[in-house]
């Protein structure tokens, strides 16, 4: 997978992530499918000639997973739609989640009474007073 970070044309200093998708040509298709047997890696169904499939990301690309041979996989189509509907989109909206908490983007709606983001604090003897900006 190929990550690079570049700064926006705007006059804001936050940097943007942008994925590279690798290509996947017919013949690394046919590699794919004959490496792993042409076994749904999802129902552990053969795929039958002419029935639809798709190169599956065991670990989605979102989700920090690698773009190149060691993470594709043979999925049926459908089996590949419900999976990523059901399984991978709320993991990749976790990692999101996780990662806007991490760099800050993200604040609690409803922070602590008396926490680091309240007005109030309480001192050591227990009083409590309001915070300077």
């Amino acid at each position: 997978m190929i990550l690079s970070e570049k700064k926006k044309s705007d006059s804001s200093s936050q940097m943007t992530r942008e994925i590279k998708r690798v290509r996947i040509t017919s013949k690394m298709r046919a590699d794919i499918f004959m490496r792993h047997g042409g076994v749904c890696h999802l129902c552990q169904m053969k795929v039958v000639p002419g029935q639809d499939w798709d190169v599956s990301h065991e670990i989605p690309l979102e989700a920090g997973g690698a773009d190149d041979a060691s993470n594709w996989l043979v999925a049926h189509r459908t089996c590949h739609r419900k999976h990523t509907a059901t399984v991978d989109a709320p993991l990749i909206a976790k990692v999101k989640r996780i990662h806007q908490r991490h760099i800050g983007a993200k604040q609690s709606k409803s922070p602590l009474p008396g926490g680091k983001r309240s007005k109030w604090k309480r001192k050591m003897d227990g009083t409590v007073v309001r915070r300077e900006p």
